[in-house]
Protein backbone atom coordinates (compact mmCIF):
# COMPACT_ATOMS: atom_id res chain seq x y z
CA UNK A 1 0.00 0.00 0.00
CA UNK A 2 1.03 3.89 -0.69
CA UNK A 3 0.06 6.96 0.17
CA UNK A 4 1.03 10.28 -1.37
CA UNK A 5 1.08 13.97 -0.52
CA UNK A 6 1.53 16.61 -2.96
CA UNK A 7 3.02 19.70 -1.96
CA UNK A 8 4.00 23.20 -3.68
CA UNK A 9 7.34 24.60 -3.03
CA UNK A 10 6.86 27.98 -2.40
CA UNK A 11 7.92 31.17 -4.75
CA UNK A 12 10.39 31.08 -7.11
CA UNK A 13 11.19 27.70 -5.81
CA UNK A 14 8.39 25.91 -7.56
CA UNK A 15 9.93 26.24 -10.90
CA UNK A 16 13.06 24.83 -9.63
CA UNK A 17 12.57 21.90 -7.56
CA UNK A 18 8.97 21.30 -8.85
CA UNK A 19 6.47 19.74 -6.59
CA UNK A 20 6.99 17.95 -3.10
CA UNK A 21 6.24 14.12 -3.93
CA UNK A 22 5.56 12.84 -0.09
CA UNK A 23 4.96 9.00 0.19
CA UNK A 24 4.29 6.35 2.73
CA UNK A 25 4.56 3.01 1.54
CA UNK A 26 4.04 -0.48 3.50
CA UNK A 27 5.05 -3.40 2.36
CA UNK A 28 4.88 -7.25 3.88
CA UNK A 29 7.15 -8.26 0.90
CA UNK A 30 9.33 -6.83 -1.23
CA UNK A 31 8.34 -4.14 -3.63
CA UNK A 32 9.98 -4.24 -6.97
CA UNK A 33 9.83 -1.20 -9.93
CA UNK A 34 11.63 -0.23 -12.33
CA UNK A 35 12.39 3.61 -12.93
CA UNK A 36 13.45 4.93 -16.09
CA UNK A 37 15.84 7.96 -16.95
CA UNK A 38 14.91 11.36 -16.66
CA UNK A 39 16.34 15.02 -17.73
CA UNK A 40 16.39 16.12 -13.66
CA UNK A 41 18.46 14.88 -10.85
CA UNK A 42 16.13 12.32 -8.77
CA UNK A 43 16.47 13.47 -4.55
CA UNK A 44 14.79 11.27 -1.97
CA UNK A 45 14.76 12.48 1.75
CA UNK A 46 13.52 9.23 3.39
CA UNK A 47 13.43 7.73 6.72
CA UNK A 48 12.34 4.16 7.39
CA UNK A 49 13.20 1.27 5.31
CA UNK A 50 15.54 1.33 2.83
CA UNK A 51 15.55 0.67 -1.10
CA UNK A 52 18.12 -1.03 -3.04
CA UNK A 53 19.15 0.42 -6.14
CA UNK A 54 20.73 -1.78 -9.32
CA UNK A 55 21.82 -0.71 -12.32
CA UNK A 56 21.08 -3.26 -14.96
CA UNK A 57 24.14 -2.02 -16.68
CA UNK A 58 26.40 -3.84 -13.68
CA UNK A 59 24.60 -7.03 -11.72
CA UNK A 60 27.90 -7.59 -10.59
CA UNK A 61 28.08 -4.43 -8.62
CA UNK A 62 25.28 -5.75 -6.40
CA UNK A 63 22.83 -3.25 -5.43
CA UNK A 64 22.88 0.25 -3.15
CA UNK A 65 21.13 0.34 -0.47
CA UNK A 66 19.54 3.78 0.81
CA UNK A 67 17.16 5.16 2.79
CA UNK A 68 17.70 9.16 1.46
CA UNK A 69 20.19 9.70 -1.83
CA UNK A 70 20.23 11.63 -5.06
CA UNK A 71 20.63 9.90 -8.31
CA UNK A 72 22.40 11.83 -11.18
CA UNK A 73 21.37 11.63 -14.61
CA UNK A 74 21.50 8.47 -16.53
CA UNK A 75 21.46 7.64 -19.74
CA UNK A 76 19.85 4.28 -18.44
CA UNK A 77 16.90 2.77 -16.35
CA UNK A 78 17.36 1.39 -12.80
CA UNK A 79 16.01 -1.27 -10.64
CA UNK A 80 14.63 -0.66 -7.42
CA UNK A 81 13.06 -3.07 -4.70
CA UNK A 82 11.63 -1.70 -1.22
CA UNK A 83 12.48 -3.79 1.82
CA UNK A 84 9.39 -5.02 3.48
CA UNK A 85 8.29 -2.71 6.54
CA UNK A 86 7.13 0.84 6.51
CA UNK A 87 9.42 3.61 4.74
CA UNK A 88 8.07 6.85 4.24
CA UNK A 89 10.29 10.62 2.49
CA UNK A 90 9.46 12.68 -0.24
CA UNK A 91 11.15 12.97 -3.55
CA UNK A 92 11.87 15.95 -5.44
CA UNK A 93 13.07 16.33 -9.25
CA UNK A 94 15.40 19.09 -9.48
CA UNK A 95 16.58 21.21 -12.48
CA UNK A 96 20.05 20.06 -13.47
CA UNK A 97 21.23 24.03 -12.84
CA UNK A 98 19.40 23.90 -9.89
CA UNK A 99 20.77 20.31 -8.27
CA UNK A 100 24.21 21.60 -9.01
CA UNK A 101 24.01 24.45 -6.33
CA UNK A 102 21.93 22.44 -3.77
CA UNK A 103 24.17 19.64 -3.80
CA UNK A 104 27.73 21.14 -3.87
CA UNK A 105 29.05 19.67 -7.44
CA UNK A 106 28.87 19.52 -10.62
CA UNK A 107 26.36 16.25 -11.81
CA UNK A 108 29.46 15.12 -13.39
CA UNK A 109 30.47 13.50 -10.35
CA UNK A 110 26.78 11.93 -9.70
CA UNK A 111 26.23 10.85 -13.23
CA UNK A 112 25.11 7.15 -13.39
CA UNK A 113 25.36 6.90 -10.01
CA UNK A 114 23.24 6.34 -6.88
CA UNK A 115 24.43 8.64 -3.73
CA UNK A 116 23.62 8.66 -0.44
CA UNK A 117 22.75 12.09 1.28
CA UNK A 118 25.06 11.12 3.59
CA UNK A 119 28.26 10.91 1.84
CA UNK A 120 27.53 14.63 0.61
CA UNK A 121 30.69 16.01 2.00
CA UNK A 122 31.46 19.58 2.95
CA UNK A 123 29.95 21.81 6.09
CA UNK A 124 28.24 23.72 4.26
CA UNK A 125 26.04 20.68 3.14
CA UNK A 126 25.07 19.91 7.13
CA UNK A 127 21.34 20.83 6.94
CA UNK A 128 20.85 18.45 4.03
CA UNK A 129 22.36 15.57 5.27
CA UNK A 130 20.58 16.39 8.59
CA UNK A 131 17.01 17.17 6.45
CA UNK A 132 15.64 13.47 6.50
CA UNK A 133 16.06 13.53 10.35
CA UNK A 134 13.93 16.92 10.66
CA UNK A 135 11.24 15.67 8.50
CA UNK A 136 10.38 12.35 9.98
CA UNK A 137 10.18 14.28 13.31
CA UNK A 138 8.05 16.26 12.27
CA UNK A 139 4.31 15.62 12.66
CA UNK A 140 2.36 16.97 9.30
CA UNK A 141 3.44 16.97 5.59
CA UNK A 142 2.79 20.97 5.71
CA UNK A 143 5.22 21.11 8.16
CA UNK A 144 7.95 19.09 6.12
CA UNK A 145 7.35 20.82 3.05
CA UNK A 146 7.97 24.10 5.15
CA UNK A 147 11.62 22.89 6.21
CA UNK A 148 12.19 22.12 2.23
CA UNK A 149 11.29 25.63 1.85
CA UNK A 150 13.44 27.16 4.12
CA UNK A 151 16.42 24.52 3.43
CA UNK A 152 16.34 25.20 -0.13
CA UNK A 153 15.90 28.71 -0.51
CA UNK A 154 18.70 29.32 1.84
CA UNK A 155 20.90 26.98 0.07
CA UNK A 156 19.79 28.52 -3.55
CA UNK A 157 20.60 32.10 -1.65
CA UNK A 158 24.27 31.37 -0.86
CA UNK A 159 25.42 29.93 -4.35
CA UNK A 160 25.76 31.81 -7.48
CA UNK A 161 24.55 31.39 -10.19
CA UNK A 162 25.14 29.29 -13.31
CA UNK A 163 27.32 30.09 -16.51
CA UNK A 164 24.53 31.87 -18.32
CA UNK A 165 25.87 30.14 -21.45
CA UNK A 166 25.48 26.81 -20.31
CA UNK A 167 22.17 27.71 -19.09
CA UNK A 168 20.79 29.17 -21.69
CA UNK A 169 21.79 26.03 -23.92
CA UNK A 170 20.17 24.17 -21.36
CA UNK A 171 16.94 25.90 -21.65
CA UNK A 172 17.26 25.52 -25.25
CA UNK A 173 17.62 21.48 -25.45
CA UNK A 174 14.49 22.10 -23.43
CA UNK A 175 12.05 24.27 -25.13
CA UNK A 176 12.65 22.28 -28.44
CA UNK A 177 12.39 18.87 -26.59
CA UNK A 178 15.91 17.97 -27.70
CA UNK A 179 15.37 18.95 -31.67
CA UNK A 180 18.12 21.43 -31.77
CA UNK A 181 21.44 20.51 -33.25
CA UNK A 182 24.02 20.16 -31.23
CA UNK A 183 26.33 22.15 -33.52
CA UNK A 184 23.85 24.92 -33.52
CA UNK A 185 23.75 24.77 -29.80
CA UNK A 186 27.26 25.44 -29.64
CA UNK A 187 27.63 28.01 -31.96
CA UNK A 188 24.77 29.70 -29.97
CA UNK A 189 26.51 29.52 -26.78
CA UNK A 190 30.00 30.88 -28.34
CA UNK A 191 31.72 27.75 -28.12
CA UNK A 192 33.21 24.69 -29.90
CA UNK A 193 31.51 21.51 -30.29
CA UNK A 194 33.77 19.65 -28.07
CA UNK A 195 34.32 22.73 -25.45
CA UNK A 196 29.91 22.49 -25.16
CA UNK A 197 30.31 18.80 -24.95
CA UNK A 198 33.11 18.66 -22.75
CA UNK A 199 31.06 21.83 -20.22
CA UNK A 200 27.82 19.20 -20.52
CA UNK A 201 30.05 16.14 -19.25
CA UNK A 202 31.58 18.00 -16.47
CA UNK A 203 28.17 20.22 -15.26
CA UNK A 204 25.08 17.99 -16.06
CA UNK A 205 27.04 14.84 -16.33
CA UNK A 206 26.03 13.68 -19.59
CA UNK A 207 26.32 14.79 -23.07
CA UNK A 208 24.61 17.12 -24.99
CA UNK A 209 23.93 14.53 -27.75
CA UNK A 210 22.58 11.81 -25.19
CA UNK A 211 20.78 14.67 -23.20
CA UNK A 212 18.91 15.70 -26.21
CA UNK A 213 17.90 12.18 -27.02
CA UNK A 214 16.12 12.01 -23.22
CA UNK A 215 14.38 14.92 -23.53
CA UNK A 216 12.81 13.76 -26.90
CA UNK A 217 12.40 10.66 -25.17
CA UNK A 218 10.29 11.96 -22.28
CA UNK A 219 8.54 14.35 -24.61
CA UNK A 220 7.02 11.17 -26.06
CA UNK A 221 6.69 8.93 -22.71
CA UNK A 222 4.03 11.58 -21.90
CA UNK A 223 2.02 11.09 -25.10
CA UNK A 224 2.19 7.32 -24.36
CA UNK A 225 -1.69 7.33 -23.96
CA UNK A 226 -2.37 8.61 -27.27
CA UNK A 227 -0.95 5.87 -29.12
CA UNK A 228 -4.21 4.21 -29.46
CA UNK A 229 -6.13 6.54 -31.08
CA UNK A 230 -3.44 8.41 -32.86
CA UNK A 231 -1.13 5.78 -33.80
CA UNK A 232 2.57 5.35 -32.59
CA UNK A 233 4.18 6.91 -35.78
CA UNK A 234 2.17 10.00 -34.75
CA UNK A 235 3.81 10.12 -31.51
CA UNK A 236 7.16 9.03 -32.51
CA UNK A 237 6.75 12.18 -35.45
CA UNK A 238 5.32 14.52 -32.97
CA UNK A 239 8.30 13.93 -30.63
CA UNK A 240 10.84 14.90 -33.43
CA UNK A 241 11.67 10.95 -33.84
CA UNK A 242 12.59 10.27 -37.56
CA UNK A 243 10.41 6.96 -37.23
CA UNK A 244 9.10 4.37 -34.79
CA UNK A 245 12.08 2.21 -35.08
CA UNK A 246 14.46 5.66 -33.82
CA UNK A 247 11.30 6.01 -30.60
CA UNK A 248 11.33 2.15 -30.00
CA UNK A 249 15.30 2.43 -29.66
CA UNK A 250 15.23 4.81 -27.31
CA UNK A 251 12.49 3.43 -24.79
CA UNK A 252 14.58 0.61 -24.46
CA UNK A 253 17.61 2.41 -23.73
CA UNK A 254 15.72 4.48 -21.13
CA UNK A 255 13.42 2.01 -19.61
CA UNK A 256 14.42 -1.30 -20.79
CA UNK A 257 11.15 -1.88 -22.45
CA UNK A 258 9.15 -1.05 -25.39
CA UNK A 259 6.34 1.54 -25.61
CA UNK A 260 3.42 -0.72 -25.47
CA UNK A 261 4.65 -1.84 -21.97
CA UNK A 262 4.54 1.64 -20.73
CA UNK A 263 1.94 4.00 -19.17
CA UNK A 264 2.42 7.86 -19.06
CA UNK A 265 4.55 9.15 -15.83
CA UNK A 266 2.63 10.44 -13.11
CA UNK A 267 1.59 13.82 -13.38
CA UNK A 268 1.39 15.02 -10.33
CA UNK A 269 -0.76 18.27 -9.06
CA UNK A 270 0.83 20.56 -6.71
CA UNK A 271 -1.12 21.09 -3.68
Amino acid sequence: MIGYTVGAPAGTLRRAVGPYVGYVERAATPLARREAAVSRCVLVLGWGAPLDVRDPRDPAAGATSVASFTAGLSDSWVDTITAPGAAAGIQLMLDPLVATRILGRPLGELANQVVSVDQLDGAALRPLRDLPARLGAATTWAERFTLLDQAFGARLASTPEPDPRLAAAWRRLVTTGGAVPVPALATEAGWSRRQLTAVFRRELGLPPKVLARLVRFERARRAVSRAATDGWATVAADAGYYDQAHLIRDFRAFTGSTPTRLTPPPAYASA
